[in-house]
């Protein structure tokens, strides 16, 4: 009796006290997607067969309707209320997290059909254009986040219920920032919900909480589930790379005025000269202007059309074109408009070395450069203006072609950079050409008066 007596107390405890605050486990790797046109009679089944029709029968539960009743000419005008309502509640909260095109109105309809076939029409109403058009002619991007929200918005009113939502990899058919979007939407969700989702995608990766990412490895002895900074496999930190990458892209760009520069030997040499012309009260690089490394002369153009989604301010600063495809994909941004052709400039403009060609080094007198070079590199002796082929006016082909092989070019400019130097240890003929070169730059980006 004792025993019995036990057992009972705790299957009291259990079923009162301990299983109502239980999580529910939902589970979803396939995300059906509504259909344009429902047959009202195929929802009326408690299990349809037809994956699709899952998601069209929770957007009846979602609108409270009975699928009979829409069947019935008397309750015809109480449930069209409900589904607009309904359309009302789904439109807002797609406005809210598609942030695409906020112009599009969710609008359900019901076709009496003649032959005992009612249908529900879902319509998409564009507010821009004053026109419908039906679901299906969306993208499948669109269509599969629509179905997202119905079946999600559905399980936010279960208020009563404590669900641990498992998604295997949500937003696959959703390019980069709607992917964004749906991040988003995940964080509202998880104020009610717990939420776990799988995703090679980095832009389904939060970079700012990478406290939460949890890394999972296929190995010999199972699968491992690992804090993301332990990780080592390098396939399975790619989208973490990847998602930190896009981050830094993202927020390099962070004031309106942008000067595209080639690559950080140039960072280097604006920044000081710049620094060393400020000192003495001359021109220099307005410090509104960020100046913004893109890594060679072949990615100018890319990072040109970039930008210009973004609505900055960009003028290119560069060394002369020697590719001319690159050359060619800059004339081609010029002549749709997409830049100024007073906004790219080039180093041979202020350099005075007489061939038509320059790069940042030549606007230094070439002693003045040849004595940074020297103090650069050990393994090279000590090169001397007599030694350089004159016939070729650029200073670091000259270098070059006395070295017979390149050269490492941000050496001489770290060198500068750690040497601390100031405007004595520069000609007026280098500091006049940097001078120069900041006036006309700056005249290119709108007045920050």
């Amino acid at each position: 009796r004792e025993q019995n007596l036990e057992d009972s107390l705790r299957e009291y405890v259990a079923h009162k006290w301990i299983n109502p605050h239980l999580p529910k486990y939902l589970y979803y790797d396939e995300y059906y997607q509504l259909p344009a046109e429902v047959v009202i009679n195929d929802v009326q089944q408690s299990n349809p067969p037809k994956n699709d029709l899952r998601t069209a029968k929770a957007l009846f539960e979602l609108a409270e309707i009975n699928s009979e009743d829409l069947l019935n000419h008397n309750e015809y005008e109480r449930c069209k209320a409900e589904l607009e309502s309904t359309g009302n509640l789904i439109t807002s909260t797609l406005r809210k997290y598609w942030k695409t095109n906020a112009n599009l109105r969710i609008q359900f309809d019901i076709d009496r059909h003649p032959h005992n076939r009612p249908t529900l029409k879902i319509r998409l109403h564009n507010e821009k254009y004053w026109m419908t058009l039906p679901f299906d002619s969306r993208s499948r991007g669109f269509r599969w986040f629509f179905s997202f929200l119905v079946w999600f918005s559905k399980i936010q009113e279960e208020q009563d219920k404590n669900y641990i939502l498992l998604l295997d990899e949500p937003g696959l058919n959703l390019h980069a920032s709607a992917q964004d979007d749906l991040l988003q939407f995940f964080e509202d969700l998880a104020g009610s919900h717990q939420l776990i989702y799988t995703t090679h995608s980095p832009f389904m990766v939060h970079s700012s909480m990478l406290h939460r990412v949890r890394t999972v490895l296929e190995t010999d002895n199972g699968t491992q589930i690992s804090d993301s900074v332990k990780e080592k496999d390098p396939d399975t930190l790619f989208p973490l790379q990847a998602a930190l990458g896009y981050t830094l892209a993202q927020n390099l760009f962070i004031t309106a005025n942008n000067l595209l520069i080639e690559g950080s030997s140039d960072l280097v040499y604006l920044q000081v000269l710049s620094s060393i012309l400020e000192g003495t009260n001359r021109t220099a690089l307005r410090e509104d202007i960020t100046l913004v490394p893109v890594g060679g002369l072949d990615k100018v153009a890319t990072f040109i059309s970039l930008l210009r989604g973004q609505e900055l301010n960009i003028v290119c600063l560069l060394d002369t074109f020697t590719d001319q495809k690159g050359k060619a994909r800059v004339d081609k941004l010029v002549k749709q408009n997409i830049i100024l052709k007073k906004n790219v400039r080039f180093f041979d403009e202020f350099a005075d070395n007489g061939g038509g060609k320059a790069d940042v080094e030549d606007l230094f007198n070439k002693d003045e450069y040849l004595k940074l070079f020297n103090q650069s590199f050990d393994k090279y002796p000590n090169i001397n203006l007599k030694d350089l082929d004159a016939s070729e006016k650029r200073i670091v082909q000259q270098i070059q072609k006395h070295l017979g092989e390149p050269f490492n070019h941000y050496r001489p400019a770290n060198e500068l950079a750690k040497k601390g130097v100031e405007a004595g240890c520069f000609s007026d003929e280098t500091l006049n050409r940097f001078e120069k070169m900041f006036e006309e730059i700056n005249k290119l980006f709108p007045s920050n008066n």
